[in-house]
């Protein structure tokens, strides 16, 4: 039941993280309270009197947080349709550790009203940003903070990087840490992430990124500065880029172009097409391949000629080396990125691709938890490593 409603139990640890980000408040709030955890670690960090409030769908979660919080406002029901009264002259803050599920009918209304100017249904299809959106408005009719725990897609997924943007712009990002090591929650191995928000304001303020492992339960910091709107919050990624060359030229900036091929595994052999996956890319010889084929006729299909560059775009059993394509034209998969570089630095790229600082560089700009995922965006902003 637990899986199916999408909940993933919080640790003390980053209970008492989420409660140290807080800040003073006269009430707080979880609208998917579980077992309570979260207010909890509210109500022994205060130093004086705090209202708790806390909703839950699941009665059974809601009776086991009862037994912790005797004094706290506790009812049964949908998080993101049930009402809180007013409560006038008071600062209300927020804090959540949402359901991991897809979104409902009943939570799409509190986007419009959290994040204005938002278009399309991009990164709206999740249970836990339409619960950041209603805690957002609930927190700001005080100016209050929320502090919510975050899957670490939020983070550093694309899909998300129009409401990410939203966010820094229409509110103060004052922290991102970023929780990982030791299996963060037992019920799952996903990175996640702690979003500290200040509503009381909006953007153009610092942000820390920060790290954290659930064993010490102390954030690091890695990075402070201005972020561009949209901007990835994890802190692996940064601490990538810090540790990468500084003012250099990125991929980007040697006119290549890069592209991934438009058919699946499946489709290509049900299609009798012979395609190039990830698959064979591990079986290369020397990080050569090489094709029969010389004028393939499948017409729409991406293919790779002598001289492109493929590299594995996701997987979970790749090798992260480029293979260059030394004869023919094949097609390749969509797990495939092909990277055509002109001849005057076809050999650069090659050469940065093959650095032993690419290995380092990749880890901090893929994302995904079972399977490996690098973006183009990402891609064309890798530093040029080789001399």
């Amino acid at each position: 039941m637990k899986r199916q409603l999408g909940q993933f139990m919080t640790p003390d640890s980053i209970a008492r993280t989420v409660a140290r980000e807080l800040g003073p408040c006269d009430a707080v709030v979880d609208f998917a309270v579980g077992e309570g955890a979260l207010l909890q670690a509210v109500a022994q960090r205060a130093r004086r009197p705090v209202e708790l409030y806390g909703f839950d769908i699941d009665g059974q979660r809601l009776a086991e947080a009862a037994t912790n919080l005797v004094d706290a406002h506790l009812r049964e029901g949908n998080g993101l349709t049930v009402k809180l009264a007013p409560l006038a002259g008071m600062r209300l803050g927020c804090v959540g550790n949402p359901p991991f599920v897809g979104a409902t009918e009943a939570g799409l209304a509190w986007l419009p009203k959290a994040f204005a100017g938002l278009g399309g249904k991009l990164g709206t299809d999740r249970a836990e940003v339409q619960f950041l959106a209603r805690a957002l408005v609930t927190a700001r009719v005080s100016g209050a903070r929320v502090v919510f725990v975050m899957p670490i897609g939020f983070a550093d997924g694309d899909v998300y990087r129009r409401i990410r943007a939203l966010l820094m712009e229409q509110y103060q990002l004052v922290k991102a840490i970023e929780v990982s090591g030791g299996r963060a929650f037992l019920d799952t191995e996903a990175r996640t992430v702690v979003l500290v928000v200040d509503t009381k304001g909006q953007g153009g303020v610092e942000t820390e990124i920060c790290e954290m492992s659930r064993a010490d339960a102390t954030p690091r910091l890695v990075l402070k500065a201005k972020l561009a709107p949209g901007a990835r919050l994890d802190a692996r990624y940064h601490k990538a880029r810090l540790a990468g060359p500084v003012g250099g030229p990125q991929l980007k900036d040697l006119d290549v172009s890069i592209d991934r091929g438009v058919l699946s595994r499946k489709e290509a052999e049900d299609l009798c097409i012979p395609a190039v996956h990830t698959t064979d890319l591990n079986r290369a010889r020397n990080r050569r391949i090489t094709s029969p084929m010389h004028e393939p006729t499948y017409e729409g299909v991406l293919t790779a000629r002598k001289g492109d560059i493929l590299l594995p775009r996701t997987g979970s059993r790749v090798r992260w080396e480029p293979v260059m394509m030394s004869s023919g034209e094949a097609a390749i998969t969509d797990h495939v990125f092909r990277i055509r570089a002109p001849a005057r630095v076809r050999d650069l790229v090659y050469q940065s691709l093959c650095h032993p600082e690419f290995s380092a560089w990749l880890q901090g700009a893929s994302k995904g938890v079972c399977a490996t995922v690098l973006t183009k965006r990402e891609l064309l902003q890798m530093p040029v490593f080789a001399a």
